[in-house]
């Protein structure tokens, strides 16, 4: 607590002669009791003497005074209890940071025509010999208050009219040698000597503001005015109200002082906000009310508590301090709220309100704004304790009749709420406090109503200057200047309501300039005028003989004692974004305060119900229950969503439901919450809370594509539109001139929004149309105009509209201040439409004065004239002049447009703002229906497919922008451009179509390379600049085929065996769930963007390590699997999604990654559908996998069953399986060097156990019952078969037949590789039956061909078969060509394309490069075409070693042979490869279609020859004048594509240029009616870029060597660490580049620059045309930044802490999944995408481990900069995590970094742990790592999982919820961090 300094020991500091002196000043002063600014206030006693005597010892001496101390009206009261007591006049300046030197000194003013100058208080103050009290000198600018030190000095200054201001002491030595006259035309003037300045200043710091000038300074005597202590305290307040409850008034006055005594001790850590030391109003409370309830007299006072700003901890001490003094209240109240944070009510009732005629006074002083009486208004109260008690007061009320709002529902709370304003205004003002939608203006306006008072309604801006709040300048007809005053000088004169709405909005320091009107009820005016209390101006004319005439021309007037200020606010300001940042310690001091929270459950039903008679009970329930769980909901990502779901939107909603049955409450949610445009963690979280809380999509949703535009009866004739079932009027009576006319193509989407638009217009709602640029916000809005014939006036906003600007526009005509009608006043006054466009780019200040006028029908314009609501002219129209009220027409309506809030508009946030004033709509870009639909309106001519396809592209493109991977939003307006310059110009190629639209891009190398990969995905060749080339295969000629083989059948009987068979049941074990994932999108690659080439498009399956097999569906969709885990991948039949499953648990870690095959086995069904299963062999251990999907599309399942099948009687060795015929149901399985064949019938569930008497080393199924089997000992051949029968069933082959082999070439016969298992013809001639593609391993052998297999060995159906021989004939490959085959590592696959007829084959290379050949021969031609592709294969046995630094890398070790790559053919005939790495190709290689793709994809490119223009110039009459040639600069240089510009014939034009050329639009080649080939395809002449010169390739490699040869020295990094690095750097380079641009798109709160007013120079500012006209040069406005505001409001960086799990089972479970690579790849990551950001965002990388919780290895300030010191970062991770001991300190680590994060102030603070999920067999519960995360709001914290076996991440998240994310691949990581920083900005 405070000491007091005693009295007693000053008083005796002073001596007799100075008491005497002072008698004698006193007694001096007193013949001045009748000047002009007598003041005769009553200050509190607790002003102490000794303040008094300090202050007249100065003034004696001269010197002016300094009073500093906390905010207040005590300083100010000290002063003027001195100029009281010394009767002294004094001139009162409010400093703000409007304040310029014309206020301080003088001022212009026009009178007839004449400028001249009028003196200001500081001059008025010098001159006149009064004290000139400055108030708030932190406020204003710098360059404001020095024009005053000359003044302060040496009371000298020059004045603006050239008078000069002189010392009294100079003055009078100058008067004794010149005469007066002299003096005066020397325009001298003395300065009186008893002038002095007293200032009023806050102490800074700790409070907000400019400190003094330190020449400023010097010239001031400082005085500390401390605090009161509480016995001045308690003194003071029982004199003030003696009938107070003195207990109570103590503890009040204690409960102020001990948090008063916290507020600068941070010895706890903990800061309080100050508490105010005025606490007058409080006790008349007290003294007014007995029975008032203690913690509401310290609500009024001190709001803090209720506030969001104030956390858990500030809140718990301030709630120990009020129950320790017992200033309780909450018992007796009804809330079921959290009773410590909401308003405690009063605890009086009011029953009876009423006018009280005993009580009204009669008066005749007012002046002419003044009414003829004062109305006093009595309440009848009740206490809540005691109903039977009753309590009469009465209060000021207005001349209005006592009414009620008959829109106003009032609820208990609502009733609670008005009591307590009645309460807070018997004594003074106060001000409401909540957020936006919670009802204060209701409330207001209901308390207005309930009292009798007319509203002047003051909506307030940020541009708002202290002056625009009391007066503005105007001039007469004559174009004298005069002042007009505002709304709030009106309301005080006249004892009206003032309404100030958004004192948050204000500037710092504009709302204090007005304290002295709100406490004191005292102000002065700028033109001179003085508003005083009434009683005072009373006292003035009975005791000191004033007449009213007399006071009125001094210019003093009474402020009428009804009148009443109401403060509204939220309570937050927009600019700062922290709740209660603008509520600073002196506004607390100015009002009482009442936070009015938003409805609970019960309330808000009531007053729906109530609104909307007729809403479904259901759907009310649902909605209530939903709005309820959203705001009680401890997840700020989830409470922030309830922002959208304010009692406003809640009340429309249910209207639209009661109105339009057909209305979905899903929809109705999404529509206003603006769903579309939400971050994806937001939106997921909102779906989520709806599906849980019973609100999901309606069943029978409405078919847009139905929906039609009717004009009824007849477009000539419109009289009703119909919109679906939505009927309106048309207007009649228009003005046609103002009604759009648009060019409107109806699509679905669309036609819909017009439909909902439609409806809210019939409901009377103004409409946000809101979304991305080109989406047709102007186009619907104008169209909907047009169709109604509804006249619009529009207006479109920019950053530098004005409040000013947007109501009415000044001009100076002849001298004269005009004000001409926005097209906003217009449309109000005639009933019009207004369309105000681009409204988010105004400044929010700007844009808010549209909520007043929408909500409460009241606007100021710029001129003083008021737009008012109909109802309000109504009311009292007597009192309303016509030229002063512009009353709102009944069919005003306003469509705002606006975009969407973010990056990359940079515009405001206009929703956020006053979103819920109007019914908002969501445009979006049409879906992909009416976006076909509009294009094809646009392009008839243009071809489907091609409008689909860059339909997609547009939508891929759009989701990029959502994620954050490109800025600009692509949409329809430049797709519909491009389609109709293909309209027009069909010849142009897409491609440089689309340059029209993606030049844009060409700088940036990220964007532009997202760009052709979006393209490339649909096949659409955009290369942006690039030339277009073919690449295709290369035809070989192979000579005729030469026989190298025939085999017949063994003449020795004998040889010829039966074999044992064994049948048995096949051997099922369990049945298990597996769970399904997600779907995810294909990084798919298309291969024919730039160049054409046989490949169409590829694409890789996630694996961490092999791909093993794959196959296919019917319908295309694909099955493959992979190791390291093993996991299942189905892809969708577009290849555009895949969905994975993980097997692991089927398939335990071994030191060799098992060897999968997979078939797909069709089972028979009685429904005769298609039901199939998937078979998994694992080779280790003989078992089979079955996974039953039931269903052939597996993407779209979500659960499937798997069965272990145990192959039976095989020995303990790798087997073999055999799946030619798995779609009949059979597989085959064998052993290398074993006897033993199974053969599994799965239409029977049967397994055959087939012993043979040789040693297989190979076997090929010819048929079901027909085998080739190969000897692994001499190499033999043999045939098994079954017995053959006519009956055909599934046969079991069990006689084993040798075959005797004939080499033409060598006697051994040569080992096959592949044999087809179906024929290659059908019989072509008598002398062969089947013919079949064969392999071996001869190198020298392209393909051959084996004819009569089985037939000329074995009886089929009874034909002979002695005179048909098996035969081979082989294509010789050329000498040369053979060298480069049969790689080290990769043997040949191949294939029989059956619906090409083509053989297949991947060729490795010999050199061990990465590439291979793809062959395909078609026996029809001697010919092979050969294709090079790109072949990756991944090591099995990998040798691991380690890099210099320690980290462990991968290297190829010890190989065995494996297939280069997996071959499927696709149902359309095209072929697929999978290679061992997991890249998926598809290549087109049937030749007809690629001839055909040929043409189309140069059709696309485009075949303009733009070598020659032709200029043709055409007269009038369309004839040509004269035609010139100009050669283009192309041309000339040679970079035409070089394709021809031939007819459309059947040979085609010839190229020009250096390429070869190509043929026109027609085909290139005439087939004269046969099937195409691949030597057609070799005759695609398109042009082929030219190779650089080698000379210069050799110079660019030496060139790259060199330069990382010296990087390397210069980072002193060996090659393998750099190697290493690199690795990791390229696996995560794209994801560092989608990083970074996310960290650039986030904005850090910072202000943008403004306008700065008051400039010498720049543009002139409309609100100073006045001061320009009087000669003033201040008149101008610059754009800057707000100087004091950013020192004020310092930004800070975010701070990061990342959070690694580096325990010991990262590294053990490395080799499983990758996740400790994945670890250092991530913190990589971060390192390299936070580069440059550092001053935006600091971070930390952290560990933990089983050893500590936390181990930095990044520090702020001291971030790895080079590639060396990243890379010692990550060794340093890797090293901890291989070497440190078990367990799990998860948990720890996340307390450690949230509590060490706060440490420090920050803009926002986010913690991200990256954790595997393995923590539960640490005893670690989900709900205590849920608790730690949500522990404080301060702090945004996440848990991102990168490793988890099975599903224990999901689990997991499942009890996180937002606060947690499963991601598994690293690509998905930044945008998991996006939406991590969108989430954390919507608490905003």
């Amino acid at each position: 607590m405070t000491k007091v300094l005693p009295y007693s020991s000053l008083f005796e500091l002073i001596s007799k002669d100075l008491i005497r002196i002072i008698y004698i000043v006193v007694c001096y002063y007193s013949a001045e009791k009748k000047r002009r600014n007598f003041v005769g206030v009553n200050i509190p006693s607790a002003a102490r003497k000794s303040d008094q005597i300090k202050i007249m010892q100065k003034d004696k001496l001269g010197q002016d005074v300094f009073l500093i101390g906390p905010p207040g009206n005590l300083r100010r009261g000290i002063v003027l209890k001195y100029a009281q007591l010394t009767n002294r006049e004094i001139e009162y300046v409010p400093l703000s940071k409007d304040c310029t030197d014309a206020d301080l000194k003088q001022r212009r003013e026009i009178l007839n025509g004449t400028a001249f100058y009028v003196d200001q208080a500081c001059v008025r103050a010098a001159i006149k010999g009064r004290i000139l009290i400055l108030d708030g000198i932190e406020k204003a600018e710098r360059n404001v208050l020095p024009i005053l030190n000359n003044l302060l000095e040496n009371r000298e200054m020059a004045l603006e009219d050239g008078r000069f201001l002189v010392h009294p002491k100079r003055y009078d030595s100058l008067i004794k040698t010149n005469e007066k006259t002299n003096m005066d035309e020397w325009k001298l003037v003395k300065v009186s000597d008893r002038f002095i300045v007293m200032a009023l200043g806050l102490p800074i710091p700790p409070y907000i503001g400019h400190p003094l000038d330190p020449p400023l300074r010097s010239r001031f005597q400082c005085r500390d005015i401390k605090s009161p202590g509480f016995n001045d305290q308690v003194k003071h307040l029982s004199k003030l109200a003696p009938k107070a409850n003195i207990e109570i008034l103590e503890r009040l006055v204690s409960v102020g002082n001990v948090i008063g005594s916290m507020q600068f001790d941070n010895s706890g850590g903990i800061e309080i906000p100050e508490f105010p030391i005025s606490m007058e109003s409080s006790v008349l409370i007290l003294q007014y009310f007995p029975d008032i309830q203690p913690r509401f007299l310290l609500d009024l006072l001190y709001p803090w508590p209720l506030l969001s700003t104030c956390d858990s901890e500030q809140r718990n001490v301030i709630e120990e301090i009020y129950h320790r003094f017992g200033m309780l209240g909450h018992e007796n109240t009804t809330e079921s709220e959290d009773k410590d944070s909401v308003q405690c009510m009063p605890g009086y009732l009011v029953t009876n309100i009423q006018t009280s005629n005993d009580d009204m006074i009669e008066t005749t002083t007012f002046n002419e704004f003044s009414i003829n009486k004062i109305n006093k208004i009595e309440l009848d109260f009740q206490t809540v304790s005691d109903t039977t008690k009753n309590h009469i007061f009465h209060v000021f009320g207005g001349s209005d009749v006592l009414s009620s709002d008959e829109f106003f529902v009032e609820t208990n709370y609502h009733q609670n709420i008005f009591n307590a304003m009645l309460i807070a205004h018997s004594v003074g003002d106060f001000c409401l406090i909540g957020m936006k939608g919670v009802g204060k203006s209701a409330l207001v306006r209901y308390f207005a109503r309930k009292l009798g008072y007319n509203i002047e309604y003051i909506p307030l801006y940020k541009d708002m200057s202290a002056r625009d709040l009391l007066q503005r300048r105007g001039t007469t007809f004559s174009g004298d200047t005069i002042w007009e005053n505002s709304l709030l000088v009106k309301a005080a004169i006249t004892g009206n309501l003032a309404i100030i709405d958004g004192i948050e909005t204000l500037s710092f320091g504009t709302l204090v300039t007005i304290q002295r009107l709100i406490k004191e009820r005292e102000i002065v005016l700028p033109d001179g005028k003085q508003l005083i209390n009434y009683m005072r101006y009373q006292r003035l004319i009975q005791n000191y003989g004033f007449t009213e005439n007399q006071l009125k021309s001094k210019g003093i007037l009474a402020i009428h004692p009804a009148f009443r200020i109401v403060a509204l606010a939220r309570p937050f300001n927009s600019s700062e974004g922290k709740s209660g940042s603008w509520l600073s310690p002196e506004i607390v001091s100015m009002f009482q305060f009442l936070v009015v929270r938003p409805l609970n459950n019960q309330e808000e039903a009531q007053v729906l119900e109530t609104l909307s008679p007729g809403i479904d009970s259901e759907n009310l329930s649902l909605l209530l229950r939903f709005a309820n769980r959203l705001r009680n909901d401890t997840d700020e990502t989830i409470k922030s969503l309830s922002n959208a779901l304010s009692t406003r939107q809640l009340i429309r909603i249910c209207r639209r439901l009661t109105l339009f049955p057909r209305e979905s409450l899903y929809e109705a949610i999404h529509k206003v919450s603006l769903s579309r445009f939400l971050p994806s963690l937001a939106k997921e979280a909102l779906e989520e809370l709806m599906i849980n809380n019973g609100i999901s999509s309606p069943s029978n949703p409405i078919n847009i594509n139905q929906l039609q535009i009717e004009i009824l009866p007849s477009r000539d004739n419109p009289k009703i539109l119909r919109i679906g079932d939505v009927e309106q009027p048309i207007s009649k009576e228009s003005n046609p001139l103002l009604i759009p006319n648009v060019l409107f193509h109806e699509n679905p989407q669309q036609t819909y929004i017009l439909m909902q638009i439609l409806q809210d217009y019939q409901l009377g709602e103004h409409l946000l149309l809101i979304g991305n640029q080109g989406v047709g916000k102007n186009k619907l809005a104008d169209y909907f105009l047009q169709l109604l014939r509804l006249p619009r006036e529009y207006i479109q906003l920019h950053r530098d509209t004005t409040v000013q600007s947007l109501t009415a526009i000044p001009s100076i005509v002849d001298g004269v201040l005009q004000f001409e009608d926005s097209p906003l006043v217009k449309a109000v006054r005639n009933g019009y439409i207004l369309v105000v466009d681009e409204a988010d780019k105004a400044p929010t200040y700007v844009t808010a004065v549209l909520r007043n006028l929408l909500e409460d029908g009241q606007m100021v314009l710029s001129d003083g004239r008021r737009i008012i609501s109909n109802l309000s002219f109504n009311k009292n129209p007597e009192e309303k002049e016509k030229d002063e009220c512009i009353v709102i027409h009944r069919n005003f309506r306003m469509i705002v447009l606006a975009n969407r809030p973010g990056f990359p508009f940079l515009g405001n946030d206009f929703y956020r703002e006053i979103g819920d004033v109007f019914s908002c709509h969501a445009v979006d870009n049409p879906d992909s229906d009416s976006e076909m639909f509009l294009l094809k309106k646009y392009a008839p001519d243009v071809s489907e497919d091609l409008l689909l396809r860059l339909t997609a592209v547009f939508n891929d493109l759009r989701k990029l922008v959502d994620e954050g991977l490109i800025s600009y939003p692509y949409s329809t307006r430049e797709l519909v451009n491009v389609v109709k310059h293909m309209q027009q110009f069909p010849d142009e190629g897409i491609s440089r179509i689309l340059q029209n639209v993606f030049d844009f891009d060409q700088y940036d190398k990220d964007s532009k390379d997202l760009l052709i990969a979006t393209f490339q995905k649909h096949e659409i060749p955009v290369g942006l600049e690039s030339d277009f080339t073919v690449n295709l295969g290369t035809s070989i000629t192979l000579s005729d085929p030469v026989l190298s083989e025939y085999w017949t059948k063994s003449n020795n009987i004998s040889e010829n065996k039966i074999c044992d068979v064994k049948k048995e049941i096949l051997a099922l074990r369990g049945r298990w769930e597996i769970q399904v994932g997600r779907p995810r999108e294909l990084d798919r690659v298309e291969g024919r963007t730039v160049t054409f080439t046989e490949q169409v498009y590829n694409f890789r399956i996630p694996t961490r390590g092999e791909a093993l097999d794959i196959v296919g569906l019917e319908d295309g969709s694909l099955l493959a699997v992979t190791t390291n885990p093993v996991a299942l991948h189905s892809i969708d039949k577009e290849h555009q999604k895949i969905l994975s499953i993980d097997l692991y648990e089927y398939f335990p870690l071994q030191e060799a990654p098992p060897r999968i095959k997979i078939s797909i086995i069709k089972l028979p069904n009685e429904q005769n559908d298609e039901l199939w299963n998937l078979i998994l062999h694992n080779s280790s251990d003989n078992s089979l996998l079955s996974i039953d999907f039931a269903t052939k599309k597996v993407i779209n399942t979500t659960s499937a069953f798997i069965q272990k099948i145990l192959l039976t009687g095989l020995s303990p060795a790798k087997s073999i399986m055999v799946n030619n015929f798995d779609y009949m149901g059979i597989l085959v399985f064998y052993q290398y060097e074993r006897s033993t064949i199974v053969m599994i019938d799965f239409n029977s569930s049967t397994q055959y156990t087939i012993n043979v008497s040789i040693k297989i080393a190979q076997l090929y199924l010819l048929k079901p019952d027909i085998w080739l089997l190969r000897d692994c000992l001499e190499g033999q051949y043999y045939i098994i078969h079954a017995i053959p029968n006519e009956n055909y069933q599934i046969r079991v082959p069990n006689i084993l037949q040798k075959i005797d082999v004939h080499g033409l070439f060598k006697d051994i016969p040569e080992e096959i590789t592949y044999l087809s298992s179906s024929g290659v013809f059908a019989r072509p001639n008598n002398d062969i039956l089947s013919v079949r593609f064969l392999q071996n391993k001869n190198d020298s052998m392209a393909v051959s061909l084996i004819t009569n297999l089985p037939e000329a060995i074995i009886n089929i159906n009874n034909n002979p078969n002695d005179k048909y021989k098996v035969e081979i004939y082989s294509y010789i490959r050329d000498h040369v060509d053979e060298r480069n085959f049969h790689s080290k590592y990769l043997k040949n696959v191949s294939l029989f394309l059956s619906r090409t007829g083509q053989l297949a084959t991947i060729v490795p290379l010999k050199d061990g490069r990465s590439e291979g050949y793809l062959e395909l021969f078609n026996p029809i031609q001697n010919t092979l075409w050969r294709i090079v592709m790109p072949l990756a294969f991944h090591g099995s046995g990998d040798v691991v070693k380690k890099s210099n630094s320690g980290l462990a890398t991968t290297t190829i070790g010890q190989q065995f042979e494996k297939d280069a790559a997996t071959l499927l053919e696709l149902p359309n005939g095209n072929l697929l490869t999978m290679d061992n790495s997991g890249i998926v190709r598809v290549w087109q290689v049937e030749p007809g279609q690629l001839i055909k793709a040929a043409n189309i994809w140069r059709k696309l490119v485009g075949n303009i020859d733009q070598r020659f223009l032709s200029i043709i110039y055409e007269d009038f009459e369309d004839k040509t004048t004269q035609e010139t040639a100009v050669e283009s600069v192309n041309g000339i240089l040679g970079t035409d594509n070089g394709f021809g510009s031939g007819d459309n014939n059947a040979d085609g034009g010839e190229g020009d240029g250096e390429g070869p050329g190509g043929g026109g639009g027609g085909n290139p080649m005439n087939l004269d009616g046969r099937k195409p080939t691949f030597i057609d395809v070799s005759n695609l002449q398109i042009r082929t870029e030219a190779s650089p010169p080698p000379k210069l390739t050799d110079i660019q490699r030496e060139i790259h060597e060199m330069t990382m040869q010296k990087k390397l020295e210069q980072v002193n990094m060996t090659q393998s660490d750099s190697e290493l690095y690199h690795s990791y750097l390229i696996n995560v380079q794209r994801e560092i580049r989608e990083l970074r641009v996310i960290l650039g798109s986030i904005e850090a709160k910072n202000k943008e620059r403004i306008w700065l007013k008051n400039q010498s120079s720049g543009d002139v500012d409309d609100t100073k045309l006045i001061e320009g006209l009087t000669g003033d040069i201040n008149i101008y406005k610059r754009r800057g930044e707000n100087d004091d505001e950013i020192e004020f409001f310092q930004s800070k960086p975010k701070k990061m802490f990342f959070v690694f799990d580096l325990s010991a089972s990262m590294y053990r479970f490395n080799s499983y999944d990758r996740r400790l690579d994945r670890s250092m790849e991530v913190a990589l990551m971060i390192m390299e995408s936070f580069k440059s950001f550092e001053h935006k965002f600091q971070y930390r990388i952290i560990g933990h481990s089983g050893d500590t919780p936390n181990v930095e290895f990044v520090k702020e300030d001291n971030y790895p900069r080079t590639e060396k010191e990243m890379f010692k970062v990550l060794t340093q991770m890797y090293t901890h995590s291989q070497f440190c001991l078990s367990g799990d300190n998860t948990l720890n680590a996340t307390i450690q970094a949230i509590k060490e994060i706060t440490k420090e102030d920050a803009d926002d603070y986010f913690v991200v742990v990256l954790s595997d999920a393995n923590i539960t067999q640490y005893r670690i519960n989900p709900e205590d790592i849920a608790k730690v995360l949500k522990s404080t709001e301060k702090v945004n914290s996440f848990m991102i999982f990168i490793g988890s076996l099975q599903d224990q991440a999901e689990k997991l998240k499942s009890n996180l919820g937002s606060h947690a994310h499963v991601c598994m691949d690293n690509k998905d990581l930044p945008q998991v961090m996006k939406s991590i920083f969108l989430a954390s900005m919507l608490k905003g």
